[in-house]
């Protein structure tokens, strides 16, 4: 697993990405950033924060009420690909079974 790390604002500034705004088809804000899509998670008084839209992800924005960029949080860490076969398999394997102890206690 990926350690976390905060990006201060003078590191932003040198490799900013570049970040845009667009609603959800249930009219929510998205923001874009780095080919990666965030979701609005909370606003405070002075700060919007944003949490990556892959499941188990861990990175996160923070941009002020204007939407200009405050920092990233984080890495991007979906499953590697061994991984995700490997609960992949294991989802199926337990498919059938439930499937199979269906079949038993209906047939008893």
């Amino acid at each position: 697993m990926g350690e976390a790390f905060v990006t201060s604002t003078s590191e932003i500034q040198a490799k900013s990405p570049s970040i845009s705004f667009i609603n959800s088809n249930k009219e929510k804000p998205l923001l874009f950033a780095d080919d990666y899509t965030f979701k609005l998670n909370k606003i405070t008084s002075s700060t919007k924060y944003w949490i990556c839209t892959i499941n188990g992800c861990a990175a996160k924005v923070h941009t002020d009420l204007n939407n200009g960029l405050m920092k990233t949080v984080g890495n991007h860490s979906p499953l590697p690909g061994k991984e995700k076969l490997e609960v992949r398999e294991a989802r199926e394997k337990m498919t059938h079974l439930k499937k199979h102890f269906l079949t038993l206690n209906i047939s008893t």
